[in-house]
């Protein structure tokens, strides 16, 4: 669904699919929502800059595709509406946060290197590929198949892939200060050799 919005004289556009990720990441950061009056109360917590985007019509209309999905859960109490992620929704919620999240680049580096290594059993291989190929889009490098390392320090971001592939056990975290022969990687990060 696709729809745009009169601000001025400039129409501002968004894709489908945007406003239901919007909504998915309100109540997947605020937990638990009681809205009032269906959507009115949970549009309120919508960030005011992306509310001034879309029609209060398109948040609605994705309130009622999140919940249509099995996304979200819906329930009228006295107070208004509660809105909770389901499982299946708690799962999309934090692959939109893995796609969203970058690792912040400081203005010096602290001479620290970020390994994250894993062993995701071969039976398992489809959530080794994802874990593979989300680490390649952060920038990681590889070492070897199961080991990864950059530069800057990423600990939420690894604790989000670790949430979303369900691999918490599977993954080790290290911040070391030496890795040998690491010159080919400096020249790859853009790092003083």
């Amino acid at each position: 669904m696709s729809g745009e919005k009169q601000t001025g004289e400039k129409q501002i556009r968004f894709h489908a699919g945007e406003a239901a990720r919007i909504v998915l990441a309100v109540v997947g950061i605020t937990g638990i929502v009681i809205a009032g009056a269906m959507a009115p109360g949970l549009i309120h917590l919508v960030p005011k800059k992306c509310r001034q985007q879309r029609s209060p019509a398109a948040l609605k209309r994705a309130i009622y595709r999140l919940d249509k999905r099995g996304w979200i859960v819906m329930k009228q109490t006295r107070q208004g509406w509660r809105v909770s992620l389901t499982a299946q929704g708690h799962e999309a919620f934090l692959a939109y946060q893995c796609q969203q999240k970058k690792i912040q680049k400081p203005k010096k580096w602290d001479g620290k290197w970020r390994v994250l290594i894993f062993d995701v059993p071969e039976e398992r291989k489809f959530i080794r590929d994802g874990i593979r190929h989300t680490l390649r889009a952060l920038g990681f490098m590889r070492l070897q198949d199961s080991v990864w390392v950059h530069p800057y320090e990423c600990r939420d971001v690894l604790d989000l892939l670790r949430a979303k592939y369900k691999v918490r056990h599977e993954a080790l975290y290290m911040c070391i200060e030496t890795l040998s022969n690491d010159r080919w990687l400096r020249r790859e990060f853009n790092l003083p050799t």
